[in-house]
């Protein structure tokens, strides 16, 4: 006889119980493992080639992504130190640095843009990987669009708001992120002030998080800041971009080079030093020699260059010897006065740009090796290299610099000829006309 009575409700949660004699159909996902590796439908792991590359450095970067630089460990949330990546991959990309260069071009002067020193004279910022969410940072002095500007100016005000509800919650990560975040933000604007200010905010959290990474990348933002202001980049300037002008660096007899202001970034330049791995050291000793040479003080400005070359050597990076070389030859240092020592450092540059691919710095650099040749009489050996650099800029289409170099390959051209027709002259002197 069924009993059909009605069960009794069960609350949530509560199962039967089951027999005892009960099996089941489970099986072990090993044994299924095992049939699928002998039959040949999966490969064995175990037998599959490693990779000894870590993951953030075969992941698939984004649109919008740039290459990976120094972790900003603690501060903003990102834990343990990623494993040590090559230079080029902690500097600016290669595209961002094109733009800097381009200030070696005096087409962009032709275009009303003003003269401003090659893009190896440029302090060096060290950017953070795309997926830390910062925003992208554009290249010093390069104005904005009105569009940019608005949208920058209303992520600038949230950012504060971000920044005092995680001060008020003690979520020093999310602040330190969010005032690093203002200081790019502020330095895209052109107010470095502002950005100083935000990059102290992040300093103070880093310090009581503990992170040395973090500070380092805080004192070295503070000094390249420091430095932008004392080498010129004044407050007219800031006004000019303000009006979408874009006249942004003025030409050096109109930069007004502020020596305490450069003092301030060397300080900060040497905090970011003792903080920092090889990569940093590199990059500091490399602004350093910059603000050094800005002061007139040649032989600190050589000796911290060459230690940015020792650097670059060790690390093995082409970039940074070109960077370093660069500002051995084109900054106001010792070799001034030593043309022979001068001229091997700019063909080693030469040599670098070509391998680098950096046609626009080598134009200028071949155009001072004809300048340096032509002031030692070489006068043949200053053609050609006058005209090697004519066909970089037509490569690049600089039509201004192609002009300048073809204006000095005449005058070299007519140094050459000048001693044959002084003789000529004095031979029909004394022998008089025909």
């Amino acid at each position: 006889v069924l009993d059909l009575a009605p069960l009794s409700p069960k609350t949530l949660g509560e199962t039967e119980k089951l027999p005892m004699n009960y099996e089941g159909s489970y099986k072990p996902a090993r044994v299924g493992l095992q049939r699928a590796l002998q039959s040949g439908q999966m490969r064995n792991p175990l037998q599959m080639r490693q990779s000894h590359s870590g993951w953030s450095m075969r992941r698939p970067l984004s649109a919008n992504s740039t290459p990976s630089g120094p972790r900003l460990s603690r501060a903003v949330g990102t834990g343990n130190s990623s494993p040590r990546q090559p230079l080029s991959s902690r500097l600016r990309p290669q595209e961002i640095t094109d733009k800097v260069a381009a200030s070696t071009s005096t087409a962009a002067t032709g275009a009303g843009v003003a003269y401003r020193p090659p893009g190896m004279l440029q302090p060096q910022r060290i950017e953070l990987p795309g997926y830390l969410n910062t925003p992208a940072r554009r290249p010093d002095g390069e104005p904005l669009s009105p569009e940019e500007r608005s949208t920058s100016i209303r992520k600038i005000k949230d950012l504060e708001m971000l920044t005092f509800a995680c001060r008020r919650a003690s979520k020093l990560r999310e602040e330190g992120r969010a005032h690093f975040s203002l200081g790019v933000l502020r330095d895209n604007l052109g107010q470095y002030l502002k950005a100083i200010e935000a990059y102290t905010q992040f300093l103070r959290v880093c310090k009581e998080c503990n992170d040395s990474q973090g500070a380092a990348l805080g004192y070295h933002c503070i000094a390249v800041d420091y430095q932008l202001q004392g080498s010129g980049v004044t407050k007219e300037a800031e006004d000019k971009q303000k009006s979408g002008a874009t006249e942004i660096l003025g030409s050096p007899s109109e930069k007004t080079i502020k020596p305490e202001l450069l003092r301030k970034a060397i300080y900060y330049h040497n905090r970011h030093r003792e903080n920092a791995d090889s990569i940093g050291k590199f990059v500091a000793h490399l602004n350093m020699g910059l603000a050094y040479a800005q002061l007139g003080e040649r032989e600190a400005s050589t000796v911290n260059h060459q230690y940015a070359l020792r650097y670059a050597l060790q690390l093995h990076s082409l970039e940074g010897q070109s960077l370093a070389i660069g500002s051995l030859s084109f900054s106001a240092g010792m070799y001034d006065q030593e043309p022979d020592k001068m001229k091997i450092l700019v063909e080693r540059y030469v040599d670098l740009c070509g391998v680098l691919k950096q046609t626009r710095n080598q134009a200028v650099a071949l155009k001072k090796l004809g300048i340096l040749a032509s002031q030692q009489g070489q006068n043949e050996q200053s053609i050609e290299y006058f005209q090697q650099a004519i066909e970089c800029a037509k490569a690049q289409g600089d039509y201004e610099a192609e002009k300048d170099c073809a204006v000095r390959l005449g005058i070299a051209a007519g140094q050459a000829k000048m001693a044959e027709h002084l003789s000529t002259i004095l031979q029909r002197s004394v022998i008089g006309p025909d």
